[in-house]
């Protein structure tokens, strides 16, 4: 038979391990949605926004090749396009290298020094001046670098859309498992409620029951105890054997 005290720690225990369960079912299932959505974030977004910034800086550099074009006669103003198309380019060489900086996808590496290799070849045609001199062969060189800019920010915003979908699938299940855990939880504490104070106060109250009927048994006498609380009632019952088997033996003297 397990003492009031045991029993009380025990109870206590069982509410700890059922709320820490579920803090911890909670935290983990809602960092691994955290851990996937960073991976977004940290993996394929910086390759969306690098090729995006250098499709940007491609097309301002052809609109500056076409009026170079239109202004050669004008060496002044040509010379400040030349100076504009030299900032442009090292603009785009800085977000190939951020690119190769950030490669986590299978097929990007590749794609990353294709892409490196085609803007070699084009920044040269840019310098040599081939979108004047040799428009076809300029027009190839400027061809590729695009298709390959676009390789690399197709395949990321199609992994994007991929691992989105994937975090939306898996936040449901954590969702569905947190219902879950949510309806056990409030069952096993409901059932808690319902048994741990009858376990706690059953013995108390069984004892008072044999008291009174020692009481009555011994004394022949009926008992009032004005107080419900448990305790209480035991302590009153207590007192009132005492001083009747006082009463009893001061009389037998």
């Amino acid at each position: 038979m397990k003492s009031i005290k045991t029993k009380m720690i025990i109870a206590i225990l069982s509410v700890f391990i059922v709320s820490f369960t579920v803090i911890i079912v909670n935290i983990g299932s809602n960092q691994g949605v955290i851990n996937k959505s960073q991976s977004l974030l940290k993996d394929n977004y910086p390759s969306v926004k690098y090729s995006f910034a250098m499709l940007n800086i491609l097309d301002e550099l052809n609109l500056s090749l076409i009026i170079r074009k239109i202004t050669t006669t004008d060496s002044l103003m040509h010379n400040d396009n030349l100076i504009k198309d030299s900032l442009l380019l090292f603009n785009f060489r800085q977000n190939i290298q951020l690119q190769q900086n950030n490669i986590t996808e299978a097929g990007e590496k590749e794609l990353t020094e294709l892409l490196n290799n085609a803007f070699t070849n084009y920044e040269k045609g840019v310098y040599e001046e081939q979108y004047i001199k040799n428009q076809p062969a300029f027009n190839e060189k400027y061809t590729n670098l695009r298709s390959y800019i676009l390789s690399i920010h197709n395949l990321n915003v199609e992994l994007l859309e991929s691992k989105n979908e994937t975090i939306k699938g898996s936040a449901q299940r954590i969702l569905k498992i947190q219902e879950n855990v949510g309806i056990a939880t409030l069952a096993i504490l409901s059932v808690l409620l319902i048994t741990l104070p009858m376990l706690l106060i059953n013995p108390i109250d069984n004892l008072t029951a044999r008291m009174i009927k020692f009481y009555k048994i011994n004394f022949n006498k009926e008992i009032e105890i004005k107080t419900n609380h448990e305790l209480e009632k035991l302590e009153a019952i207590f007192e009132k054997i005492v001083l009747e088997t006082k009463s009893k033996e001061s009389k037998t003297e």
